[in-house]
């Protein structure tokens, strides 16, 4: 049986929705598929801002995989590694993680991990690397 949600595996989880999201990008799609058309007048989106949407999409794109590699990371770290019983609590682990992946520390009196409800609560324990797996595959 497959260990992913709803039986898909871990490394295919975040494939169907990271290739959706890739199509919004190809030209073909956007305008001979009809897909970005105004509500009212059928208007086909101007090129140049289809140009722009398309650019956007790398700005900051380094500071977004980091942060992406951070989060899989520490979920990895947290359910394979870490030993609750041991000396070190969660908060220092992710900045403990932060000093190799972060452009910026976290604040001392940072709880990220308190909302961090994907590794948690969300079904994605030591599966939060599947984000970025789905990106290479897409």
């Amino acid at each position: 049986p497959a260990a992913g949600i709803s039986g898909v595996e871990w490394d295919a989880v975040e494939l169907p929705s990271q290739f959706m999201e890739n199509w919004c990008y190809d030209p073909a799609t956007v305008y001979d598929a009809g897909m970005a058309k105004h509500y009212e007048t059928g208007e086909p989106l101007p090129r140049d801002l289809f140009g722009k949407l398309c650019e956007q999409r790398t700005f900051q794109a380094g500071m977004g995989m980091i942060r992406q590699l951070m989060f899989g990371a520490l979920d990895m770290r947290l359910h394979h590694t870490y030993d609750p019983r041991g000396e070190q609590t969660p908060f220092e682990l992710q900045h403990e993680l932060a000093e190799r992946y972060a452009v910026l520390p976290p604040l001392p009196d940072d709880r990220f991990l308190c909302s961090f409800g994907h590794i948690f609560a969300g079904g994605y324990s030591a599966g939060y690397y599947s984000y970025k797996w789905a990106e290479v595959l897409s």
